[in-house]
């Protein structure tokens, strides 16, 4: 007998690796719900059993990833961004799977872990009638019925806010240097708060559609928080809106808010304001000549009241306009304000705080707008709003300039996710106190061997030549 030979096990061929045979489970069964859908309704006993036999297969996937995220980017069918390996007995399912989502504009859905089956008949109530709702009306329709755990992905194309896509009064190179997401929120809130839009009537939704790519942004770990460091002063008042709508979503996301809940705080934060100098200007709703102008906190109530249709998004933004210089407990005998409209508050603090100051000389750094609204104010809101603040900018807040203790000054860009006190920054002079020139700066993570010693006073923050003062 020949001595014995060890073979090597096979090699497992990709296609064949059991890892994906969740997944292809779960695409194939949906497409089977897809199917399955165009003989029976939604309700329907046999397709209801059929719904609560797919949640049963999502949930270990679910318990597991807390998320089954089908798409197509490129036509061919993923889960969580992994492409499905072919198998011949369920390609061509996938492959309709794969069209079905670019026949109804979507990049693709979305399940996460908490998915009812009210949620999942309702959802397939929208998807299944592909030739009412599509893209973005899809979408719309599946927030505005509250759907959470179960939604529709849009293509990654941002869309163009309220007529508008530029960013108003800005050179091309700005343009270019800014997010489209961005600019599609700041061309927005100038339409609704210097233009006539609000006075014409509004419809929140369309609002709601202009922010939801800066709020799916903000949701997948882009950093736009680091757009606060170009307040300044003598901002204008649609300006002042976009920046609070910014850290209010950055704030809500910090605190565990769903999309759907994020794109509510989004709006009421770009509206908070909408009462400033509309009574005084001649708008609907005119405050007479023999009295006083009533605070902006009402008129705006009475704008937005005006502008649109009563509902849950719009019952909310009247609250945070008219609450959103209120103490959180309320004057005796008053309800306390809500947690949304002190969202607003701590937001929309920050910011004035931050861009106050008519000369440069008067205009607080944004370390000292960080310590006022936690200082002076803080009891105005929820313990926790303060926290989460903290957290999404940082001990060193966008814009701040600071000095590490190799001798180098960086500017502050947004905190490390997981230590506020370190911030990302966007280095402005090296070791031998040598200025970098703008167009060579770029924001990175602090290096794990320096430490942020103390953060400079605006008078002492360097300006290199090339540079305008910012106000």
């Amino acid at each position: 007998m020949g001595p014995h030979v060890t073979r090597p096990n096979p090699i497992l061929h990709p296609d064949d690796d059991p890892r994906f045979e969740i997944a292809l489970q779960l695409a194939s069964r949906f497409w089977a719900l897809v199917k399955s859908g165009r003989a029976y309704s939604v309700g329907n006993a046999t397709y209801t059993s059929q719904l609560e036999n797919y949640i049963g297969l999502l949930s270990s996937a679910l318990d597991t990833d807390g998320v089954v995220r089908f798409s197509a980017p490129e036509g061919e069918l993923c889960m969580n961004g992994d492409h499905l390996p072919n198998r011949a007995n369920m390609q061509r399912g996938l492959e309709a799977l794969a069209q079905e989502f670019a026949a109804r504009t979507l990049e693709g859905i979305e399940f996460t872990r908490g998915l009812s089956l009210g949620e999942l008949e309702t959802f397939m109530s929208y998807f299944l009638p592909g030739e009412r709702w599509k893209g973005a009306e899809l979408i719309a329709a599946c927030d505005d019925a509250g759907l959470v755990h179960a939604r529709a992905l849009p293509i990654r194309i941002p869309t163009e806010p309220l007529g508008a896509g530029a960013l108003p009064d800005a050179s091309s190179e700005a343009v270019l240097s800014v997010p489209a997401s961005w600019r599609a929120v700041l061309a927005g809130a100038r339409a609704l708060l210097e233009g006539d839009a609000m006075d014409q009537g509004i419809e929140l939704r369309h609002v709601k559609r202009m922010l939801r790519p800066l709020i799916d942004e903000v949701l997948a770990g882009e950093r736009r928080i680091a757009l606060l460091a170009q307040v300044t002063p003598r901002g204008t008042a649609w300006s002042h809106a976009a920046y609070t709508a910014l850290l209010a979503v950055c704030v809500g996301a910090r605190l565990g808010l769903s999309r759907h809940d994020l794109a509510d705080v989004a709006v009421a934060a770009l509206l908070h304001d909408a009462g400033h100098g509309w009574g005084e200007s001649g708008g609907p709703e005119m405050v007479e000549e023999h009295r006083e102008p009533a605070p902006h906190t009402r008129e705006g109530l009475r704008r937005v009241a005006w502008s649109t249709t009563l509902n849950a998004t719009s019952h909310g933004v009247m609250r945070a306009a008219l609450e959103h210089h209120d103490q959180a407990t309320g004057a005796a005998g008053t309800p306390p304000s809500s947690l949304l409209s002190q969202l607003v508050s701590i937001c929309d603090a920050y910011v004035t705080m931050l861009s106050r100051g008519d000369t440069l000389e008067a205009w607080l750094s944004p370390n000292s707008a960080l310590v006022r609204v936690l200082g002076p104010l803080h009891e105005r809101w929820h313990p926790a709003l303060a926290v989460a603040l903290v957290r999404v900018l940082g001990v060193h807040p966008p814009g701040q300039y600071v000095e590490l203790d190799d001798g180098s000054i960086g500017r502050a860009m947004g905190p490390d996710a997981d230590d506020p006190e370190r911030p990302w920054i966007e280095q402005v002079s090296d070791a031998r106190g040598l200025l970098i020139a703008p167009a060579q700066r770029s924001a990175t993570a602090l290096p794990t061997q320096l430490y942020v010693t103390r953060p400079l006073a605006r008078a002492e923050w360097p300006h290199h030549p090339s540079e305008r003062p910012a106000a």
